[in-house]
C-alpha cells in the first residue's frame, strides 16, 4: 500500500469506493447506457464505444473505473467483482 499511498490517482475523492461491489462491463455499454460516465474516476481515461475496452461500475452508476485502475487498486479498496458481463441496464 506504500506505493499506492503516493499514487497521484488517489488525489481524487475516491474514499467512497472502498468495499464496493463492481460489475464488469465494456466501453460500448457505458456509452450506450450510462452516457454521463465519461472517464475513469481515478486516471481520467476516456470512455469510448469499444466492446474491448473494459470498465467496472458500481450498482448506482456513480462512476466508472478502467481496467488498469481496477487491477491496481482492487486489493487496497477491497472491491468485490460481480459475476457476469451481462448487466441488466434497465434494472441498474
Amino acid at each position: 500500500m506504500a506505493a499506492e499511498k503516493d499514487d497521484w490517482r488517489l488525489l481524487n475523492d475516491v474514499e467512497y469506493l472502498k468495499e464496493m461491489d463492481l460489475a464488469p462491463t465494456d466501453g460500448e455499454d457505458v456509452v450506450n447506457y450510462a452516457s454521463d460516465l465519461k472517464s475513469c474516476v481515478f486516471c481520467f481515461e476516456k470512455v469510448v464505444s469499444d466492446p474491448h475496452q473494459r470498465w467496472f461500475v458500481p450498482g448506482d452508476l456513480s462512476c466508472c473505473i478502467c481496467e488498469k485502475c481496477y487491477n491496481d487498486f482492487k486489493d487496497a479498496f477491497h472491491w468485490k467483482k460481480l459475476d457476469g458481463w451481462d448487466l441488466d441496464w434497465e434494472q441498474v
